[in-house]
């Protein structure tokens, strides 16, 4: 959050303190809560704008699908991307829905499913995407990791397995164990031989989808889109 919007929150935590401690009426308060969080939308709002018009800019020219650029899909595009990101102050989450832009006017994308992979960008944090992606880099592997990492079975080797996982991608195991349900109840990873093992520890056998494939397409930009 910028110093101008710092500004204005501290102004209204003022204006709102003292409409708590004296008898100003409700609707006044409530003027001021809206027209608050109205000129924070348009601060966000115009400084996304013109951060995107300077990657725009200085893009190489020859990569620009000029031609989608200035139709109504990508107006379309634009328009979901932007609110969105008036309504966060994540500037991880900001710089994610530039680049998702950015890969839309170089790399058009279609699909019927942008708007659910746009909801899931607002959704997610970048740990969690760090996750994913590690799902998606070792697919092709992961048939020949041992039963270390991905295919164990008894109980002391998926408490081993787990910890391994965690500490691998730079997180407490709580934390990991937290972000994985959540992505799994996003359909974008899923466990794999729950149930067939009576021994196995929940979360230890883990594989992305091709729902989170897909998505990690979108948000990246894959050539192949």
């Amino acid at each position: 959050m910028d110093l101008d919007v710092k500004f204005h929150g501290k102004q209204f935590g003022m204006a709102f303190l003292e409409a708590t401690l004296s008898r100003t009426p409700v609707g006044i308060v409530t003027d001021a809560i809206f027209g608050y969080r109205t000129r924070v939308k348009m601060e966000r709002a115009q400084k996304f704008m013109g951060g995107f018009l300077e990657d725009i800019k200085s893009s190489d020219p020859d990569k620009i699908d000029w031609e989608h650029l200035l139709s109504e899909e990508f107006l379309d595009s634009f328009y979901s991307v932007l609110r969105r990101v008036v309504n966060t102050a994540s500037e991880e989450k900001i710089r994610r829905f530039k680049k998702i832009l950015l890969n839309e006017a170089t790399r058009p994308y279609k699909s019927d499913f942008k708007e659910t992979f746009l909801d899931i960008a607002f959704r997610i944090n970048e740990d969690q995407i760090q996750i994913l992606k590690h799902f998606w880099n070792v697919k092709d592997g992961c048939e020949s990791e041992d039963n270390s990492e991905q295919k164990v079975v008894d109980g002391e080797g998926a408490e081993a397995s787990l910890k391994y996982k965690a500490n691998l991608l730079g997180f407490d195991e709580s934390k990991y164990l937290f972000y994985v349900q959540d992505l799994i109840s996003k359909s974008l990873l899923f466990e794999e031989y729950v149930g067939v093992y009576g021994g196995a520890k929940p979360y230890t056998n883990l594989r992305i989808t091709p729902f989170g494939e897909e998505f990690l397409k979108f948000i990246e930009g894959s050539p192949d889109q």
